[in-house]
């Protein structure tokens, strides 16, 4: 079954305004929503990866009424003239784009060993999520592709949280997505890295509302409460998102957000942590601990694992 995408939901996936698509669709004919029992605008998925096409097309210098008055083998032809020019070099990234998956997760499975899971998470991972991010941007990699990464590594860090024993120490993190937000990448990341500080973690998964995220809070007893945000959140969102958390929960659980949809400037609510990076989420485990006088409990392998 075809799944369509609402109107909001393009936009989101796509950064292209509404009020764009709807311009474009008067006046170049494309794209062609279909209505929903509501007379809503959907989309189906091949009009979502042309319009994901023709945005890095324009990123790159070329002007949308031609780009959108063209033909699809047209559209087709500049993007992978575009991404030829643009191959990554990254090995990890030529193994997707071969659909060689699992040469590439047993390289990344290697680097993991050698690592360790929390720098593994932090030095191979984190790098390699922008360069997948920049490769799926200029059209090298599409986005079939850029989920089966996600898919990939999401095995690798579960394999890997298998491996430990739950810890029962504090912080208590409760990680989630707002509503609107797909991506569940990032917060397995930052459950890698808690996991490997023996801090407790409780995974509620992506796109829930409001409500559900402040009541799961209370409810599990959280001293901290994560959320992700994706390239594809606004500021504004992020922004409300984040003061409207912050006011429904009491003042002694701390509130913190990551993920490549916070801006490094946005001016964060008292009491909101922000962070750009993930090596952060380290000292701020740490600063927790100290102010509240809690020790990390010892971190131990499995017995299923390690006998």
């Amino acid at each position: 079954m075809t799944t369509l995408m609402p109107i909001g939901d393009v936009e989101r996936h796509t950064g292209i305004p509404q009020a764009t698509l709807r311009m474009w669709e008067r006046r170049y004919g494309f794209p062609r929503p279909l209505r929903d029992e509501f007379g809503h605008r959907v989309y189906p998925p091949h009009q979502v990866e042309r319009l994901l096409n023709i945005r890095r097309l324009m990123a790159q210098g070329h002007r949308a009424g031609k780009l959108l008055s063209g033909g699809g083998a047209d559209l087709a032809a500049l993007t992978d003239q575009q991404g030829a020019q643009e191959r990554p070099r990254h090995v990890a990234i030529q193994l997707l784009r071969q659909y060689r998956f699992d040469e590439f997760r047993n390289l990344l499975q290697l680097r993991l060993m050698s690592l360790g899971l929390r720098r593994f998470v932090i030095d191979i991972l984190a790098p390699l999520n922008v360069e997948v991010g920049e490769a799926w941007q200029h059209g090298w990699l599409p986005v079939r592709c850029e989920h089966a990464y996600s898919v990939q590594v999401a095995m690798l860090i579960q394999n890997a949280l298998a491996t430990l024993r739950t810890a029962s120490g504090r912080p208590l993190v409760m990680l989630a997505t707002p509503h609107g937000e797909h991506h569940a990448l990032g917060n397995l990341m930052v459950q890698a890295i808690l996991a490997s500080m023996a801090a407790p973690c409780i995974q509620l998964g992506t796109e829930l509302p409001m409500h559900e995220i402040e009541e799961g809070a209370r409810e599990c007893g959280a001293d901290i409460v994560a959320l992700s945000f994706s390239s594809f959140s606004a500021r504004k969102h992020v922004a409300h998102t984040l003061g409207s958390l912050r006011a429904a929960l009491p003042p002694s659980v701390e509130v913190w957000a990551g993920g490549s949809g916070v801006p490094a400037d946005l001016p964060a609510p008292a009491g909101v942590r922000v962070f750009n990076a993930l090596e952060p989420v380290e000292q701020a485990v740490a600063d927790w601990r100290r102010r509240h006088g809690a020790e990390a409990p010892p971190l131990r392998q499995s017995a299923e694992r390690s006998g």
